[in-house]
């Protein structure tokens, strides 16, 4: 007999991309999952989910499901499902227990003030298994509550539904979200909101146009401690096995304190088989080989290497770990 499951987490447990492979479980094994969204979520594109670690899918909207026969998958599969309505909760437990099929829900449970989303509390209610997707608050502590940061703190006034990411939202333990106390050094993927940032990146890249481009095909790292933006890092991927270092700042205060360190070893971590390639002023290049970069004219194809008598720019080039054994 089929089930409505509500599978729900605070921000960053990796609920979309749980939902991402379960299509893909049932896809390997020779059967039919429809992946569903509600039309408001659309920060990951048109009729697409992504996942934090970059996964993706595509996706139906929730709105349309009157118009979809249900009865061709084997599973349904919500995302952001703390957006639905109770009348869309409704007709999910319908297609459960009218058609058959089972129809498995991601979402949040709570919103930044600690209060039930709609659609949470109906699936909490109607739900045939209710489950965690569990992550853990910045102390260690199992996190609960999905904490709205503005201007480096935690809020609790506005409306109960602002779209964002880890630049809007962080996930807290109940007592540090009570305390509003965002925690230690840490390093964080970065997906919008990059207006915040703004000053910072452009000390790394004053041009505004390349600034924008690279932000739109990289990505974007920050380590922040207490809620303070401390220092960013842009990654491009320009190849299969190379990874270009588009940008890296660190506010003036928190220079020579390990945070440019940190989040080039960040980024190695997530690419251990690239090669990671930087241009820098000449007076950087004592950093870079510090932190296991080479000078190499050539290794970035750039107009720097074309002609380095014409800049003060050098190029420098991190091999991949196993190639510096």
């Amino acid at each position: 007999m089929a089930k409505l499951y509500f599978r729900y987490g605070a921000m960053g447990s990796s609920k979309t991309a749980n939902a991402i492979m379960v299509r893909y479980n049932y896809m390997e094994r020779g059967q039919t999952a429809l992946m569903l969204k509600p039309h408001m979520e659309s920060r990951d594109g048109v009729k697409q989910v992504r996942s934090r670690s970059g996964l993706t899918a595509p996706c139906e909207y929730i709105e349309d499901i009157d118009s979809i026969d249900v009865t061709q998958y084997n599973c349904l599969i919500v995302d952001e499902a703390q957006f639905l309505t109770r009348e869309q909760v409704e007709k999910l437990v319908k297609i459960v227990d009218e058609k058959d099929v089972p129809v498995i829900c991601y979402g949040l449970r709570a919103d930044f003030k600690g209060e039930l989303f709609p659609g949470s509390l109906y699936l909490m209610a109607w739900a045939d298994a209710i489950e965690e997707v569990k992550t853990v608050c910045w102390c260690g502590r199992k996190a609960t509550f999905n904490a709205r940061i503005q201007d480096g703190k935690v809020v609790r006034t506005g409306e109960q539904i602002v779209l964002g990411g880890n630049e809007s939202y962080v996930s807290l333990c109940r007592k540090h979200w009570a305390q509003g106390l965002l925690g230690g050094r840490g390093i964080r993927r970065i997906e919008s909101g990059f207006d915040q940032y703004r000053d910072m990146l452009s000390s790394a890249q004053p041009d505004a146009g390349q600034l924008a481009r690279d932000l739109e095909r990289g990505e974007m790292f920050l380590l922040s401690e207490g809620g303070d933006s401390l220092a960013e890092a842009v990654a491009v991927r320009e190849k299969e096995d190379l990874i270009r270092l588009a940008s890296l700042a660190t506010r003036e205060a928190y220079r020579m304190t390990g945070c440019a360190r940190s989040l080039i070893g960040h980024i190695r971590a997530l690419y251990p088989k690239m090669r990671i390639t930087a241009t820098a002023p000449e007076h950087l290049a004592a950093f870079f080989e510090k932190v296991g970069f080479v000078y190499d004219r050539q290794v970035n194809e750039c107009p720097n290497c074309a002609d380095p008598a014409s800049n003060s720019m050098l190029c420098f080039a991190c091999l991949p770990a196993e190639d510096e054994a």
